[in-house]
């Protein structure tokens, strides 16, 4: 048979089939695939809601569900949180936010499938947390996330200017939509490593939570744990695991929450500071001095020197202050570091510098006095930093000479251990030629002398 008789024998096979009206058999299921699928998200979105104590909320964009915990009592002073580094004002919202994701990239692989939400109403602590039964639904989940969020609220979150937020405005962006804008983001983690992390093992939340705020979780799904329970219940698994992940993530904001109300209550004010840790207070006057406070820095660095009161010899009521070289080489803090010790040093020599930085030259002289006289690794340039103060300020050359004798002393004496400390030796070669001049020339000015006086004691 050749092709154009196979040809036309099919076109007869289909006139018949027309002519017949010969139907499909009305069993046969013409759904969409995809209806199937949107049957099974959904089914799994009301056993969730189910599981968790939520509601199933459907939207134009997709689906979600939203659970609400009870509130809890968690007071906190915002005119006296206002006064912290990077805090916001008092009247701007603050919004703490938590994300549980299917990875640990930012990029547009990793999706996130839990937001915790908490907020003050008064002295009550709200949440709220968004949960996307499938990814299908991202668009409403997002939306429904953007209607939480004020634009003039700032977010609080731990490592979220890293991590949290930039993803989600990567999916806001794949989505087609503009992220929200918010007035501002105090992300917790660099103001906890700069001021708690020298007391606990590491700065993780669930450290900060057992050794700072003194709370215990007691058993808690681990954080590697979490992208594997949601995949594994998108693939047709049980939806009962989320419930962990669900507490996790309500336990993480509520742990913002109470690092907030915590550094606040301990930090907040001048009056608290004196009772915590001197090296709080150390990291503290450096989170101050980055925002360029110098004058709360120095506050919390008296603080941390000075320790707080007792009725020991130079600290009765009525008498005045012993100087700083009196504190450094006598007195031991049972909240910091042991008399003398490096971290003590370095705070006496933060507190020069920030002298210096307010013009107290006289005060900053003192400092770097100190430091130079108790010996370390800073001392040669504690002379050096006291040379300076001696000709520049006081108009004392002889004395700034003595002050680089001194710094060459130690500066030897390192190169003979086979420590050489080059930038001293540089400057000081400098330094002692300009300063041998003037001397010569305060000699010869004033005929009749013997020598320069030396009015700078070191």
């Amino acid at each position: 048979m050749n092709d154009t008789a196979i040809l036309e024998r099919r076109l007869n096979r289909l006139r018949l089939g027309r002519d017949t009206g010969s139907r499909p058999p009305a069993d046969l299921d013409l759904e969409p695939p995809w209806a199937a699928l949107a049957r099974s998200a959904e089914a799994r979105a009301e056993r969730l809601a189910r599981v968790l104590g939520g509601t199933w909320v459907r939207g134009v964009g997709g689906g979600h569900v939203r659970i609400e915990p009870a509130s809890i009592a968690l007071p906190i002073d915002r005119d006296r949180s206002a006064g912290l580094p990077d805090h916001p004002g008092p009247e701007v919202p603050l919004i703490c936010l938590d994300t549980e994701t299917t990875g640990l990239a930012t990029g547009a692989g990793t999706l996130a499938f839990l937001v915790g939400l908490g907020w003050w109403d008064g002295d009550a602590f709200r949440q709220v947390q968004l949960l996307l039964p499938d990814q299908a639904g991202e668009a409403g989940f997002l939306e429904a996330l953007a209607a939480l969020l004020p634009s003039n609220g700032w977010l609080v979150t731990y490592n979220g200017r890293s991590f949290d937020w930039p993803l989600l405005v990567t999916r806001f962006r794949l989505n087609r939509r503009m992220p929200p804008v918010l007035a501002g983001h105090l992300d917790l983690l660099p103001f906890v490593r700069r001021v708690f992390r020298h007391r606990m093992s590491d700065a993780r939340l669930k450290t900060v939570e057992a050794e700072l705020l003194g709370e215990r979780r007691g058993h808690d799904i681990e954080g590697w744990e979490i992208p594997g329970r949601y995949l594994e219940m998108l693939r047709g698994g049980p939806v009962e695991p989320i419930a962990e992940v669900v507490r996790h993530n309500h336990e993480d904001v509520r742990s913002l929450a109470r690092l907030m109300a915590h550094s606040e209550r301990h930090l907040g004010a001048a009056a608290d500071r004196r009772s915590a840790p001197a090296g709080d207070l150390f990291g503290l006057a450096r989170a101050y001095r980055r925002t360029r406070r110098d004058n709360d820095a120095l506050d919390c660095l008296d603080a941390a020197l000075e320790g707080p009161p007792r009725p020991a010899a130079g600290y009765a009521s009525g008498s005045t202050r012993p100087s700083w070289s009196t504190i450094l080489t006598q007195r031991a803090d049972t909240t910091g570091p042991d008399v003398a010790s490096p971290a003590r040093l370095e705070m006496i020599v933060e507190r020069a510098r920030l002298l210096r930085r307010l013009g107290r030259h006289r005060e900053a002289l003192e400092a770097w006095r100190d430091v130079a006289h108790a010996g370390g690794p800073d001392a040669a340039l504690a002379w050096i930093e006291v040379a300076k103060c001696l000709e520049h300020r006081e108009q004392d050359p002889a004395g700034a000479l003595g002050a680089c004798a001194a710094a060459d002393r130690l500066a030897q004496h390192s190169r003979l251990l086979g420590r050489p400390l080059r930038a001293v030796e540089a400057d000081l070669g400098r330094r002692r030629l300009r300063l041998s001049r003037r001397v010569r020339h305060r000699v010869i000015r004033r005929p009749g002398s013997a020598a320069a006086p030396a009015s700078g004691t070191l």
